[in-house]
């Protein structure tokens, strides 16, 4: 890694910008053709791109009506991104660090728009991380406040799926009651697990050492770290609560999102709690899939698995790819960000314990390993 990076200063200034402007044009046109080229199965059993989808559809759907509802989808998605975007706002704070919003929300847009083409959440996680890392200098602080959003991003989606099962588990037909019966239990125990984690670690930590389980020590090892990270925000647990009611809220707009992109597509018989709940199934499907781009693929076919005998087979996987797009709407003015913010780029303001120590930052790509080490304690 360092005979990369010596010999990355060693290029001509000129060539440096040549080759990173060309690697950002690439991973740009990238990023817009797999969102266009990613292809699902239709009813009449061939397999087409999305964007072939979209345009055989377009003479069946309504343009008012899909207009209305895109943009009401997208409204709806916008006020989730916000809340994590605020999220990460709180977390930070809870470690002493301040950065203006709009910093903090550039880098956020930079983060789903490298996201979009990683899998999972690697590009937003590591993106953010290694941002606020870099112009804090806190890589320890930072990682915990990272640690401590993974854990809440679990919980926001154990809570949407709570709060949507009454009312929407009948898209579960015959099996609703089996599968409430399995999994109430269990969303409300990792939901208690993850807050006595978060506010109770030392009694989490006395039933791990005396207390024998299966897996117990691999959990150990996770409990542990998100204890350590837990124990900074010790005197900031209202931090911690509006972080995870902003958690849900992340989860809940994200699962009501893809009810108005059914209407979209003329699926007017969609049931807003039917699709917000199988929505949530499939939100989990989708972040803790390694293997799909942005959750390419697993959304769709989670969604015409559990709403094809309501909404139809083709409406189902209609408005998960278009939920896909309504949601990348605002993430890909990313790209904007990203081109924009040159090699001298520094945020008005970095208070770290109400100092500012944004004089003197370290120049682009110093403390790389730091970060990377950081990144890895998240996983």
């Amino acid at each position: 890694m360092n005979g990369i990076k010596s010999y990355w200063k060693s290029l001509n200034p000129t060539l440096r910008s040549i080759i990173t402007t060309t690697i950002k044009a690439v991973l740009t046109v990238g990023a817009f053709y797999l969102l266009l080229s990613h292809k699902v199965d239709t009813e009449d059993g061939r397999r087409i791109t999305t964007f072939a989808a979209i345009l055989e559809h377009i003479d069946e759907i309504d343009p008012a009506v899909f207009w209305r509802f895109i943009f009401l989808a997208t409204a709806v998605k916008v006020v989730g991104i916000g809340s994590s975007m605020y999220r990460w706002t709180l977390l930070l704070k809870g470690q002493g660090i301040q950065m203006p919003f709009f910093h903090i929300a550039g880098s956020f847009l930079i983060g789903r728009f490298l996201g979009t083409f990683l899998p999972s959440t690697v590009g937003l996680d590591g993106y953010k991380l290694y941002d606020a890392a870099r112009f804090s200098k806190r890589t320890v602080e930072v990682t915990a406040a990272t640690v401590i959003e993974k854990v809440l991003g679990i919980v926001g989606i154990f809570v949407t799926f709570l709060v949507a099962l009454p009312l929407g588990i009948s898209v579960l037909g015959e099996n609703a009651f089996s599968v409430g019966i399995i999994t109430v239990p269990l969303a409300t125990a990792v939901i208690t697990g993850f807050f006595l984690v978060l506010f109770k670690p030392a009694l989490v930590q006395w039933f791990i050492e005396n207390v024998p389980f299966p897996g117990k020590a691999k959990v150990s090892g996770f409990v542990t770290r998100v204890s350590e990270a837990a124990a900074a925000y010790s005197g900031h647990k209202l931090i911690l609560v509006n972080a995870a009611f902003q958690s849900f809220v992340v989860h809940f707009t994200t699962a009501a999102m893809y009810f108005f992109t059914a209407l979209a597509v003329g699926a007017m018989e969609a049931g807003f709690w039917q699709v917000t709940f199988a929505s949530t199934i499939q939100i989990f499907a989708t972040v803790i899939s390694p293997f799909t781009i942005a959750g390419e693929g697993v959304r769709e076919i989670v969604q015409a698995l559990l709403l094809a005998k309501h909404i139809g087979t083709s409406a189902s996987i209609m408005s998960a790819a278009l939920g896909f797009w309504a949601a990348e709407a605002l993430t890909l003015t990313g790209a904007f960000f990203w081109w924009s913010r040159k090699k001298d780029y520094r945020p008005a303001y970095v208070l770290v314990n109400g100092v500012d120590v944004s004089d003197g930052l370290p120049e682009d790509g110093q403390g790389l390993d730091a970060v990377k080490a950081g990144v890895l304690a998240t996983k």
